[in-house]
């Protein structure tokens, strides 16, 4: 995938050199992450590039410090603004309406830094997570 493809997505703000920053709306919102977002973070870690397996043990220690304000699904686990993001699983699906998501998870400085949902057509907001039965793999 390439930075263009990845940085079309709206919610996202970059910075002046063309990295990931934050959301553009983040919300502060402090909580443990549901059953539901942690089934699909380990999944997406399970079939994501070998070193995502590496992250699997960080997931029952997790919290959510913040989410998009823009009405997506999407959260992050810590705050590092100016970190470096790598993308260790990138899944994509399409919903009832044919609309096209995209979904992965990422890190920041060696830590598991949040889960993204965006929409890769741009005609809907993915505003619940995916089940992991329909995702598969961005090319």
């Amino acid at each position: 995938m390439n930075d263009d493809f990845f940085f079309s997505a709206p919610q996202l703000k970059r910075d002046p050199l063309g990295g990931m920053t934050k959301h553009s709306q983040s919300i502060a919102k402090p909580r443990e992450l549901s059953v539901r977002e942690r089934d699909l973070l380990r999944w997406i870690l399970d079939h994501g590039k070998p070193s995502a397996r590496g992250y699997l043990g960080a997931v029952g220690d997790l919290r959510v410090v913040s989410r998009c304000g823009c009405g997506c699904a999407s959260i992050d686990f810590i705050d590092a603004p100016g970190a470096g993001l790598e993308i260790l699983s990138d899944h994509k699906w399409e919903d009832s309406e044919g609309h096209l998501f995209g979904a992965f998870a990422f890190a920041k400085g060696g830590k598991l830094a949040g889960l993204e949902v965006w929409s890769i057509d741009g005609e809907a907001t993915p505003s619940e997570l995916p089940d992991t039965a329909v995702l598969v793999p961005l090319d």
